[in-house]
């Protein structure tokens, strides 16, 4: 029976960021189709608490790394609850700010784990999809607090367009990936300065990534000389 409990524990260790990535990838698939409303609200503060219970665990492999983790993840899910419960806009940016550090921190240390990874697993590229996946988050999170703080530090080509999370999602993970639509245009400095950093960090990431990974793989170009 021990033995049994170990191998089922061992294995689970070994998919800390399988269960961060589906965690990620749910939250990313339902949130265009749940409304505006109480309803659609509970639903995302659910997937969005998945992914900070995920997350947690996802960078257990240390001690102190998991101490800040929880101690960043237990702020952002009981001011998002409040929020939810009572609305209060101020509730809705200490969410904003410990989830925003809770997503950066986790996604630094998975992608320090990426790196680190000398044999490259299925877990690690759960791993790094998930860290790119979290960027997008981070920033959507950053957006998201620019506004509340600073109405009108983005425009919408669509006029009356309310600018919600769902809406900073979308363009987070537009500018992440550089397409660029046009639909929704940083105004201020500080919105502009937020979207060069995300577009930078996105390009970096890629490449970094790549080079990671074909260094794990044993590749060296040839110089011609035999």
């Amino acid at each position: 029976m021990k033995s049994l409990l170990a191998r089922y524990l061992a294995r689970a260790r070994a998919m800390r960021f399988h269960y961060l990535l589906v965690s990620l990838i749910l939250l990313l698939a339902v949130y265009p189709y749940v409304g505006a409303g109480p309803t659609g609200q509970i639903v995302l503060k659910v997937l969005s608490s998945l992914v900070l219970i995920t997350g947690v665990y996802a960078v257990s492999n240390r001690r102190r790394q998991v101490v800040i983790a929880v101690l960043l993840a237990i702020p952002a899910f009981g001011f998002g609850w409040l929020y939810v419960i009572t609305g209060n806009p101020a509730l809705g940016d200490a969410e904003s700010i410990f989830t925003l550090l809770f997503y950066a921190f986790t996604a630094l240390i998975g992608l320090l784990q990426v790196l680190g990874e000398r044999r490259i697993t299925t877990d690690t590229i759960s791993g790094a999809v998930s860290v790119y996946l979290l960027m997008g988050l981070t920033w959507a999170t950053a957006y998201g607090l620019v506004e509340s703080l600073s109405p009108g530090s983005f425009s919408s080509s669509h006029p009356g367009d309310v600018f919600t999370f769902p809406t900073f999602i979308y363009y987070s993970f537009v500018t992440l990936a550089t397409l660029g639509y046009g639909d929704i245009t940083p105004v201020t400095d500080q919105a502009r300065s937020l979207a060069v950093l995300e577009t930078v960090s996105g390009t970096l990431y890629i490449a970094v990534l790549i080079a990671r990974l074909v260094a794990a793989a044993g590749w060296m170009p040839k110089t011609g000389a035999e």
